[in-house]
């Protein structure tokens, strides 16, 4: 999804602001993003260090936190539910090239591109990587350093290269 003119130019205006403002405004930097086109909903909590290239194709649930330092590559639509933790240097890709290019200028014809889904009660740990066209079902814990390519099953422990779930995710007081 492409942002139209207006969008752009106030994101290259603000993003400075963005940027420089302090921890606690969490509510300046929402106004912001929302201005530029993305969808935050009320409660999202962005920190300023949190690198976004193309905020018209973010959109995110209430309660949903991303991390400091996270870098979202949004050529495509992110979609983030509720209730989610994008950890922190935690990279979400929406396009990326091939890698298995060798070395050298990539070529442009190779690079997938995708939109993600992540749906509510998710957590991706720190330093994980989302590639483009992945679902994160809902409830899913990413492990740290994960690699997340493809679909994640719901209500689970994912971790790896690729990521996968290794065991179902369970709550200690949870009624029968």
């Amino acid at each position: 999804m492409s942002g139209t003119a207006g969008q752009k130019w106030l994101w290259m205006l603000l993003r400075p602001v963005f940027r420089l403002s302090p921890t606690p405004t969490q509510g300046i930097r929402r106004r912001i993003l929302n201005l530029c086109g993305a969808r935050l909903a009320p409660a999202t909590k962005i920190w300023p260090t949190v690198r976004i290239d193309k905020p018209w194709n973010l959109s995110a649930g209430r309660l949903t936190i991303f991390g400091q330092g996270a870098d979202l590559r949004l050529d495509e639509r992110l979609d983030i539910g509720e209730r989610c933790v994008i950890s922190q240097y935690t990279i979400v890709a929406t396009s990326c090239i091939e890698p298995d290019q060798g070395p050298g200028v990539p070529d442009p014809a190779r690079v997938r591109r995708g939109p993600i889904v992540i749906e509510d009660d998710c957590w991706i740990a720190t330093d994980a990587f989302v590639m483009p066209g992945s679902v994160v079902h809902a409830g899913t814990v990413v492990g740290a350093r994960a690699l997340v390519d493809g679909e994640v099953t719901g209500w689970s422990v994912a971790v790896g290269e690729p990521a996968r779930a290794i065991k179902p995710r369970t709550f200690a007081n949870a009624a029968e």
